[in-house]
């Protein structure tokens, strides 16, 4: 369980180090050549830590520790939603869709009127 607590930790950090290169990399104008990307030092110790977290589950299914071992999936999959956050593949953008439609008095009228009928006869 303490490994798992380290895991975690190195985690959280690494969080808040992706947080402030994907705000700087938002910013930055023009295309970046993939070496020089900062984010790569993050994503491989992210994915050492996806092998430690991986390395703590197996041997807490061998010693039947259940509660470590859903504790170091937790971790794994915090890592795996990182990973992705930090490859573009994850977007936490929710997508509005907003219509806009222009209809004459009468049309909207007529619409009002199917929409109170259809709506009177479901209530009785």
């Amino acid at each position: 369980m303490r490994r798992l607590r380290i895991v975690s930790r190195r985690v959280t950090a690494l969080e808040s180090s992706i947080s402030r290169l994907t705000l700087g990399r938002r910013n930055s104008c023009g295309p970046m050549n993939p070496m020089d990307d900062p984010t790569l030092p993050v994503l491989k110790q992210l994915q050492a830590l996806a092998q430690d977290a991986k390395k703590i589950r197996d041997a807490s299914l061998k010693r039947e520790d259940y509660r470590t071992a859903l504790a170091s999936v937790r971790e794994l999959t915090h890592i795996l939603e990182l990973i992705a956050k930090l490859g573009g593949e994850l977007d936490e953008k929710i997508p509005a869709n907003i219509l806009n439609l222009n209809i004459d008095p009468e049309t909207g009228k007529r619409i009002a009127e199917m929409y109170l009928a259809r709506f009177t006869t479901r209530k009785k």
